[in-house]
């Protein structure tokens, strides 16, 4: 088995090499961030630097919390350091320190310390942190596999794995068709080059301890068979419009009274947790955000196909659109779902020079009737930036009064 490098998290790595800020790896459990900075670390040695500048700490482990509170860890580092060279300083999952703000700042204010950090919850930025960090830290949002980089993957293995386990070349379309499925866990499709089932049961585990760890045992969940059932709601209605009181209706006509603002509660966990992403709507021809019915996409497929127990080809359109909210933010875009009159634009992406562009998302467009349906959003735009309809089609990518379709896996592969 091959890992693949990842240089798009990399080169932000090397770009922030000894710059006097802190490094905030941020992502779901088992994205890769701690085979990112080990990656990295061998980069350093690579480069000349010495094993005693290196200190590397991960707080899942528990012989690192054999060394103690806050203070003892910051001792023992301190202890260590080579004084008059950089020092590079890795703290794994560090939220699992209590009061490791402290910990973080006592290091970060020693000139010879470049401090790297990661966070599996988006609770790790809040509170004291994030006073902390503020002007003195940068963000590096990490997610698992984008599809360039699982097709990096299989290529490197050279095989691809079907539902017997049976190696065997796969067209662009198929292994797209099996990204969307599968996922882009880097250790699940480690797995599914030998074994699906331990595959499923791999993921299945870490779903489980998303919940239980960065959930339950940081919240009060006093319901917790109606916050399953939200659970399921939710991912069952990936790319749907929802809000709190539509959730809380569903339920209780279904037998589970659970009132709104317990909803909002949840669904604030779980967006905590890094699992699911709020998208708010923007009202185009208004310029304004709106309050109410917003999207929610699940940080990668798998946790979706185990928990809801999908088979393949079944919601390939809302896997395609979860898909492809994740690929804009990987592009650094800032992503609304858009709404001019009464038309739903998928997703409007903003970049850092502050460009805008619009896209739909269909699974096939060659039925004339659905073509018109997903040109019409993008059509009752009134300005000029750029406009695409991403189908999984392979017809040639046309373009219909300025609006250009393509193919969505050639797409992703586009960067």
């Amino acid at each position: 088995m091959e890992l693949i490098e990842r240089p798009t998290y990399m080169d932000k790595l090397h770009r922030l090499r000894d710059q006097h800020l802190i490094k905030v790896v941020t992502g779901v459990r088992r994205c890769g961030k701690s085979t990112l900075l080990e990656m990295y670390v061998n980069k350093l040695h690579l480069s000349g630097v010495d094993d005693n500048q290196i200190q590397f700490y991960n707080f899942e482990d528990p012989d690192v919390f054999a060394l103690g509170d806050w203070k003892q860890i910051y001792d023992h580092i301190k202890v260590q350091l080579v004084p008059e060279k950089m020092n590079y300083i890795f703290l794994d999952e560090v939220q699992n320190v209590e009061t490791f703000e402290r910990l973080v700042d006592g290091l970060f204010i020693k000139k010879n310390c470049d401090v790297y950090i990661t966070g599996s919850n988006a609770y790790f930025l809040s509170g004291e942190l994030a006073t902390l960090l503020t002007g003195r830290s940068i963000e590096i949002e990490m997610y698992t596999y984008s599809f360039k980089e699982y097709v990096e993957f299989i290529n490197k293995n050279e095989v691809a794995i079907d539902s017997d386990s049976n190696p065997l070349k796969l067209t662009k379309s198929e292994c797209f068709a099996d990204y969307i499925y599968y996922g882009g866990i880097p250790e699940a499709n480690n797995l599914l080059l030998s074994d699906t089932s331990a595959s499923y049961d791999f993921v299945n585990s870490v779903l489980k301890t998303i919940i239980q760890k960065d959930i339950y045992q940081r919240h009060s969940i006093k319901n917790p068979s109606a916050f399953e059932k939200v659970i399921d709601f939710i991912f069952d209605s990936v790319g749907s419009i929802v809000s709190p009181n539509s959730i809380a209706n569903s339920l209780t006509s279904a037998g589970t009274r659970v009132n709104n603002e317990t909803i909002a509660n949840y669904l604030s966990y779980l967006s905590e947790s890094l699992l699911i992403y709020k998208v708010p709507r923007y009202n185009i021809k208004g310029k304004r955000l709106l309050q109410t019915l917003d999207k929610y996409y699940v940080v990668d497929s798998a946790y979706r196909r185990v928990r809801l127990g999908r088979l393949p080809d079944v919601d390939t359109g809302h896997l395609l659109e979860n898909a492809v909210y994740f690929e804009l933010r990987r592009r650094n875009k800032t992503v609304h779902i858009g709404k001019v009159n009464n038309n739903e634009i998928d997703f409007i992406a903003v970049d850092w020079d502050g460009y805008t562009s619009y896209y739909q998302v269909a699974q096939s467009t060659f039925n004339p009737e659905v073509l018109e349906r997903e040109l019409r959003p993008l059509k009752a735009i009134g300005d000029s930036n750029p406009k695409y309809l991403l189908t999984m089609d392979i017809d040639g990518d046309p373009v219909y009064d300025g609006i250009r379709k393509l193919n969505v896996a050639d797409w992703m592969l586009s960067e």
